[in-house]
C-alpha cells in the first residue's frame, strides 16, 4: 500500500519549479481579484474561449455527435479516434477541467489527438452544462447521462469497451471522473469500467476531512498553494460560488460516496505540487488502496494547478505529456 508522505515532505512540493517560476515573474498580477463571482467567471470565460486549437491531424478523425439529457437537453460529443481504425478499439471519456464554470470539450483537442496517436483508442470527449447558469448537481448529471450514453452507443464510435472503457477528467473534470466511477460501480454501468484517470482533481469535503488525513490535508492551507496563479483560493471561491455543491452529496465529491470505496477500476492520480487540490490526491490514493484498488500516482513538484496549459514545453511538462500517456497506457494493461 503507499504510504503517505510526511507533512514536512507534502510542504516542500509547494516550492516552485525554478524554470516555471521565473517564467510566472512576467505575469501580471490578476485584475479579477475583488470582481463579484459571476463576474469573475465571465471575464474568466473570455480568456477560456480565446484559447486557440491545434490543427487537425491527418492520423486522426474527429468528429461531433450528440446526446440528450434526463431534462430533455441535446449536448455535444467530440470523437476522436485513428483515421484508419478498424472496429474494436479501447475507449477513453475525457471530462474538461474549469471549476464547473468554464471549459469545453474543444480545450483539450491536443491532449485527445496525442492519445488518440499513442494509445490507438478511440476518445470522447463530452459537454456539460456549467455554472452559474447550471449549478450542482446538474454538471455531474449531465457528466453521467454522457457515460451512459457512450456505453450503451460504444459499437457505434468503433469501440470494444470489453478492450477497455476508461473515464478519466482534469481538475473538476477529475471530480466528475471520481463520482462516475462510484456511479458506475453502484449502479451497475454496462459494460463496467475497466479504468480511472483522476488528474489534479478535488475528492473530500475540506470541511469534513476524516481524522485520520488530517495531518496529511496540507495543500488548503499552504500560502503558495493559495497563491498559485493557474488556480488561486480566490478563483477557487468564485467557482464555489457560482457552482453551489452540496458537499455532503457523494456527486459532489468521490470520497463521500456511502457505499464505501470497494470494486473499483484501476485508478492512475496526478498531483501538482503547487496546487490546493494537491492533497485530495495523496489521500484518496491511500482511501482507494485501503479498499484494495490498484493504483498509480504520478506528482509534479513545484508545478501550479494544470501549468501544462502555460507551461507545456518546460521540462516538467514534457514530463507530464510522457507519464500522461505512460498512465494511460498503465490503465489500459499494455
Amino acid at each position: 500500500m503507499a504510504t503517505l508522505l510526511p507533512p514536512e515532505e507534502l510542504d516542500k512540493l509547494s516550492k516552485v519549479d525554478p524554470e516555471i517560476g521565473e517564467a510566472l515573474e512576467l505575469f501580471p498580477a490578476s485584475r479579477l481579484n475583488g470582481l463579484p463571482p459571476d463576474e469573475r467567471v465571465k471575464q474568466m470565460r473570455l480568456g477560456f474561449d480565446a484559447m486557440p486549437l491545434p490543427d487537425p491531424v491527418p492520423s486522426v478523425h474527429q468528429s461531433e455527435v450528440s446526446y440528450v439529457t434526463r431534462d430533455g437537453t441535446k449536448l455535444r460529443m467530440l470523437v476522436y479516434k485513428p483515421a484508419l481504425a478498424n472496429e474494436g478499439l479501447p475507449l477513453f471519456v475525457w471530462y474538461h477541467g474549469g471549476g464547473f464554470c468554464l471549459g469545453r470539450p474543444e480545450m483539450n483537442m491536443e491532449l485527445c489527438q496525442e492519445i488518440v496517436q499513442q494509445q490507438y483508442c478511440v476518445v470522447i470527449a463530452p459537454q456539460y452544462r456549467l455554472a452559474p447558469e447550471h449549478k450542482f448537481p446538474i454538471p455531474v448529471q449531465d457528466s453521467w447521462d454522457s457515460l451512459e450514453h457512450i456505453a450503451n452507443h460504444a459499437k457505434d464510435f468503433g469501440a470494444d469497451l470489453s478492450r477497455g472503457f476508461v473515464v478519466g477528467g482534469e481538475s473538476a473534470g477529475s471530480a466528475i471522473a471520481g463520482v462516475l466511477s462510484l456511479q458506475a460501480r453502484n449502479q451497475s454501468l454496462k459494460p463496467p469500467l475497466t479504468g480511472s484517470f483522476l488528474c489534479v482533481g478535488s475528492y473530500f469535503n475540506p470541511s469534513s476531512i476524516p481524522e485520520k488525513y488530517a495531518p496529511y490535508y496540507r495543500s488548503r492551507t499552504d500560502e503558495a498553494c493559495l497563491a498559485s496563479p493557474m488556480l488561486s483560493k480566490e478563483s477557487k471561491a468564485a467557482f464555489d460560488a457560482c457552482h453551489q455543491p452540496d458537499m455532503t452529496s457523494p456527486l459532489s465529491r468521490a470520497a463521500l460516496d456511502q457505499k464505501g470505496h470497494r470494486g473499483l477500476p484501476r485508478t492512475y492520480l496526478q498531483a501538482c505540487g503547487m496546487d490546493i487540490n494537491r492533497d485530495d490526491s495523496f489521500c484518496y490514493r491511500h482511501l482507494l488502496e485501503e479498499n484494495d484498488v490498484e493504483t498509480k500516482m504520478d506528482v509534479y513538484p513545484g508545478g501550479p494547478h494544470s501549468f501544462w496549459f502555460m507551461f507545456g514545453e518546460s521540462e516538467l511538462g514534457l514530463k507530464w505529456k510522457r507519464e500522461t500517456q505512460a498512465g494511460l497506457k498503465w490503465l489500459l494493461k499494455r
